[in-house]
């Protein structure tokens, strides 16, 4: 007899399959492998559209790398350009209930720029991006929960294409 479908369950609450707990254990074994000095937590969320584009998985990816490096060169200066270093990150795409995409990032914040001043430039920079929205949360000193958040099902479609390979640096 088949069980009538949970009610309540948050956008796209699917069962996990066998193969899907392996790939978020793996996921989950290669980003705590990753040495971090203070990594920062962060939530961008995207405008459902700019101009005439919709916000879909594309446009969110162009439009993080335009804010990726605009906030390289603020916080790395001309060695971000001239000598190609970029800050490890690992970003996350997820789409809300009410269809708006978000990014969850662990984004590792140098040691010479001070959480205030590194969550300033944040601050200013994703708004300057074509899909960046006001709302945006940052906290200091992202831990192993974070980890688990970003690779929650909830949310995702699937695990592995919800990360955001172009623009993850690690």
């Amino acid at each position: 007899m088949p069980s009538a479908p949970q009610e309540g369950l948050a956008a796209y609450q699917l069962p996990m399959t066998i193969s899907q707990i392996a790939s978020r254990e793996q996921l989950e074994r290669l980003i705590t492998s990753i040495q971090f000095q203070n990594p920062a937590a962060v939530t961008l969320t995207l405008k459902k559209r700019a101009g005439a584009r919709i916000a879909d998985a594309i446009a969110a990816s162009e439009n993080f790398r335009h804010f990726r490096t605009r906030l390289e060169s603020r916080v790395l200066g001309r060695s971000a350009r001239r000598h190609n270093r970029r800050l490890p990150l690992i970003a996350v795409l997820e789409e809300s209930a009410d269809h708006r995409l978000h990014y969850h990032c662990k984004i590792d914040r140098p040691y010479h720029c001070s959480f205030e001043r590194f969550s300033a430039i944040i601050r200013d920079q994703w708004p300057k991006t074509d899909f960046g929205y006001y709302q945006i949360d940052i906290q200091d000193q992202s831990d192993s929960g974070w980890t688990d958040y970003i690779l929650k099902q909830r949310q995702k479609r699937s695990l592995l294409d919800s990360i955001d390979w172009a623009n993850c640096h690690l």
